[in-house]
């Protein structure tokens, strides 16, 4: 009987260090003698808890690498992201019209100019003209030789409020008044485009410009 005692006390001892050890105690509310129903509570608090760690949700950890600015890998990837990000992008849609006269037009190019100056307003003939004589520059060297003459100019205004396919020609000797023409005439401000019955054209325009000495 008293092997039998020691027997039991021994494997509670046992039991109990090993609950000590997990950090985790079971405590019995039984008295020391009752040896069966100790061994009992503890099993049961065992139990228990091993249930709980069991549903209890772990953790998520979030793993992300790494990587150094200044790293040949961290600029080659920003490189690569910058020419994706370019190649993206939607070009601009240029619009495709027919070419017409001036004359054609239901609705005349307006030419985009901020404030109010009543010069370059109205009818697109005299806009340009006004606008040429407030910023046409005659050459000083031709001036001095006394060249002087008219530049045939023809461009046109195109769907997108643009000018281009610009030719100037000249008088003989006047490759400066020519260069001068075709200067003045790229550096026009944006047009609001021409119209026939609301489709967007191309507007051809021959314009002569006067070099004059004095005026």
């Amino acid at each position: 009987m008293n092997f039998k005692r020691i027997l039991i006390l021994g494997f509670v001892f046992l039991s109990t260090t090993i609950i000590t050890a997990q950090q985790d105690v079971c405590v019995s509310s039984s008295s020391s003698d009752d040896l069966l129903m100790e061994l009992n509570t503890i099993d049961k608090c065992l139990h228990d808890k091993e249930s709980a760690e069991k549903e209890m949700p772990k953790p998520r950890t979030k793993r992300y690498l790494r990587t150094r600015r200044n790293s040949y890998y961290y600029k080659l990837r920003k490189n690569l992201s910058a020419i994706n990000s370019t190649k993206n992008k939607a070009p601009k849609k240029e619009v495709k019209a027919r070419d017409v006269y001036l004359g054609e037009v239901t609705e005349q190019p307006v030419l985009l100019v901020s404030g109010n100056n009543a010069n370059y307003k109205g009818n697109l003939k005299d806009v340009l003209n006004n606008y040429i004589n407030d910023n046409l520059v005659y050459p000083e060297s031709l001036k001095e030789r006394g060249v002087e003459g008219i530049v045939w100019t023809s461009f046109i205004i195109d769907a997108n409020g643009g000018v281009k396919n610009i030719v100037a020609l000249g008088p003989i000797n006047g490759e400066l008044l020519e260069a001068e023409a075709t200067r003045i005439i790229k550096g026009l401000p944006k047009f609001k485009p021409g119209k026939i019955d609301n489709e967007l054209v191309n507007v051809k325009h021959l314009m002569a410009i006067n070099f004059e000495i004095g005026k």
